[in-house]
Order: C-alpha cells, then structure tokens, then sequence
C-alpha cells in the first residue's frame, strides 16, 4: 500500500492451513482499482488544483523516504512478517471494493473498501467490538452476525492473534478469522471463495479516521508470504496478479479513467516486447524487490554503478511499489540523474529554471511557450535480467502544469521523482502506461508498455 514499513506479528507458532471453497483451474477474477483522486473514490473531496495533487503525491514520496530504515522488533513466541513505513492520508494508495461474509439480505454480503498494498502480506479490516476504532462508514464488519465467520484456532485451542505496526505510530491488533469473500469473476459475475483468513481488528488506530465519513475498512495484502491475498485464492489467481495504470496528468486529470486489479487467467497475455526480471525478497520482508542496475537519459547510459542499488542486509536495493507517488531515487543515482538532466536542459534557449518550487520537486523548469511533453527526454530503468528495460516516456517521467499570468499562459515542468536515503523504489507514476504482471511462483516481473486508458 504505499504505506511506510509495517511490522506484522502473529501470535502462535502452529502453521497455518487455509482451505479454499473453489477448486479446479485457474479461471480469473478482476477488481476495480479506484484512484484516491478521482470521483469514484472513498477519499475524494471534491476537484482539486492539478498543482495541489502533485504536492499531495511529493510528501508522502518524501516521508517514506525518510522512515525507510525502519526496522523490527523481535517479540518472543510471535512470528514476525514485514517492516514497511506508513504514511499518510493522502497517499497514492488504489483502493478495492469487495463482499465479505454471509448475512440474511439482499445481496447476502456487506461491502468494504480496502487499500490495495503491494508490500504487505496480511489483509486485515475493522470489526464491530472494537475497543479503539476509527471512523468509518459502514459500520466495522459486523462479525457476529456473518454465519461463515470462524475465528482461526491453533493447536491447543488458542486463537490467532496479529499485530501491525507503522512507523507513523498507527497500528492495528486483532485475531486471525476465516471468511466467505465476494468479487467479480472474468464473466462479470459474482463469485465467492470461501475460508479467506485475514485479521480481525479490535484495536485500532489509523489515520482514516481522520477524513469525514471515511469509507475504507482496511488493507489487502499482496506481498509476500503464503497467507498474503494473491496466495489464498490460488485456484483463481495461480500465483498471479496484474494491473495497468493510466497516467493522470494535467491532459488527463479531467477524464474517468478506470485501472482494474487482475488475476490469474484475467491478466491479458503478451509475448512480444516482454520485458522479465526476477523477483526478490528481502528476507522475511513482504515487499517485492528488483534488481536495478542503472538508468538511462536518451538512450545514453548514465555513470551509476550498479552497487548503489544493492541489496546491503536489512538496507539498500529497490522495490516496486504501487501506493508510493512519484518514484525514489537513491541520492547517489538521483544527483547524477540531475545533473545530466540540467547539461541537457541547458542547451534549450527557451528554459530557465524555476526556482520557486512550489511542487516539492527537486528539478523544475519554466518555458514562455506552452508545449506540454514535448520535446522532454526518455529515461530509462534498467533491471537485471531479458528485455528488462522500463522506458518511460515524458508522461512518466515529468509532470507538467500550466499557468494563467494574465492574459498570458505559461507552462513548467518539473522532474517526477524525489531522492532515496538508503534504497529506491518504483512508484506508481513511472509504472503507468504499462502491463505491471507479478509471477509469484515464478519469482518473476513481466512488464510491457501498454495504453492503459483501453480497458486496462
């Protein structure tokens, strides 16, 4: 989710077993990513300034920058999963809206929103009992009234129990349940998997709350781990998910543009220009790391060892994630990034840079002459592996805005993407216009360039 690192404990050291209700091959299912800042979201609040969206992606960039040497805390008889700094509000985290349980009513379920996060294993909601909860609409998930509610039981008869932890102090505890869960299937139907475990909270605090009648309930884990969602439903998913993001941008941010989260036998099959690279874990870490090697300006091959984007213990590498905004850059690579960057804006007559920063952005430039994405440069991700060459156009590289002086219209753009600390990470921004497919049996990212504005 493009949280910051959470810290997930599960009490009892009995292996888990979990039982799905859908058996045979895999046959698919799809959900719709709602974007925070769009009409269909729980979130939004109304049409904001283009300007205003960008600085609400830089912050969140930057704080999980800054808490990305969060670390663990060894609890005894606890098993720990993951470290991932939280951030907040006002985050880029795609949400999905599901059915959860079964109820005597029309449709015999009740809806949820959940943020979707790429770097959690644990999906987990609010429950009705809680004794520290936060806002929501609908009320917390109703689980006494559900008749396929059924806590999860260890040997000796003790319950689950979980722990998340942010590193912005919020958190959620509760017990490990199992329950029936809806979505829509590739035929456009509904369809139910039975026996999904997720987390129960009854203690929570979470910065949700905060927005007036907030409607997420929680957060669907698709990290690593074998009780991570993506895991769970196997016979629909076969170890797969996908999606493509269209890109929102001041040509754009006035049209309905619809992403969609898909599985298994749903995520559409490309062989030409695939590009592969392996998929890592850190350790008992949920999120998925790559191997970068370096990056490009044009075509020309920047001078970036790859070593300043190793893996270095706890520290260091590159992940993908889909709930960051802009991109991070490790400083090294980003202060080499700009400075080439400025040597090529320099031979342009009609630029000046633009001091002002009024988007947070580390490179900005104003030009007298509208001219949106054009004449701006490729940059190019390389990661270690075939094909594995994530070129992004201007689009996914730069925002641009315009500005009215007068009776004048001005334009700047600024580079998307912010320095790292210790390790860079892939975000949402520079994925878009693109087939983002995650092989978890395979251990493999497949990415292509696609229109995501086509039924994505």
């Amino acid at each position: 989710m493009g949280k910051t690192f959470p810290l997930v404990h599960f009490y009892a050291a009995s292996t888990l077993v979990l039982v799905l209700g859908v058996a045979g091959k895999p046959n698919g299912l799809t959900f719709t990513l709602i974007h925070p800042d769009l009409p269909d979201s729980p979130l939004f609040r109304g049409t904001l300034p283009y300007e205003e969206r960008i600085r609400r992606l830089v912050h969140p960039s930057n704080a999980r920058a800054h808490h990305s040497s969060s670390s663990s805390v060894s609890l005894s008889n606890v098993y720990p999963e993951i470290v991932r700094p939280r951030i907040r509000v006002q985050s880029f985290n795609y949400m999905v809206k599901f059915g959860i349980g079964t109820f005597k009513s029309r449709p015999p379920y009740k809806e949820y929103y959940l943020d979707m996060d790429t770097g959690s294993k644990l999906t987990w909601m609010q429950c009705e009992g809680c004794t520290n909860c936060f806002r929501q609409v609908p009320k917390p998930f109703p689980k006494n009234s559900s008749k396929s509610f059924c806590p999860v039981i260890f040997s000796g008869g003790r319950r689950g129990y979980y722990i998340v932890t942010y590193a912005d102090n919020t958190y959620s505890k509760g017990f490990l349940a199992r329950e029936t869960f809806y979505f829509n299937s590739n035929n456009n139907k509904i369809e139910k998997v039975e026996n999904i475990t997720f987390g129960c909270g009854l203690n929570n605090k979470m910065e949700y709350g905060l927005v007036k009648n907030n409607k997420i309930a929680g957060i669907m884990g698709l990290g690593w781990g074998s009780d991570s969602f993506v895991n769970q439903i196997g016979p629909q998913s076969d170890g797969k998910f996908s999606y493509c993001l269209a890109a929102l941008n001041y040509q754009t941010a006035s049209r309905r543009i619809k992403s969609y989260l898909r599985f298994g036998a749903d995520i559409p099959k490309r062989v030409s220009s695939l590009g592969i690279t392996a998929l890592l874990r850190n350790k008992k870490k949920a999120q998925y790391y790559l191997e970068l090697e370096g990056l490009s300006l044009n075509g020309q091959r920047l001078d970036i060892s790859p070593e300043v984007f190793a893996m270095r213990g706890n520290s260091g590498g590159c992940t993908i994630d889909s709930g960051l905004g802009y991109s991070r850059i490790v400083k090294p690579a980003y202060d080499v990034l700009l400075n080439e960057l400025e040597k090529h804006f320099s031979r342009h007559k009609n630029l000046s840079r633009y001091l002002m920063n009024p988007l947070g952005l580390g490179l900005c430039y104003k030009r007298e002459k509208p001219d949106g994405f054009k004449n701006l440069p490729n940059i190019t991700i390389h990661f270690k592996g075939n094909k594995a060459d994530l070129v992004l156009s201007p689009e996914g590289s730069f925002e641009v805005v315009e500005k009215q002086n007068f009776s004048r219209k001005r334009e700047y753009f600024c580079l998307a993407m912010v320095p790292g600390d210790e390790k860079s990470s892939i975000g949402a921004h520079q994925q878009t216009n693109h087939r983002i497919v995650y092989d978890t049996r395979g251990k493999q990212l497949l990415f292509y360039p696609e229109n995501c504005l086509r039924n994505a």
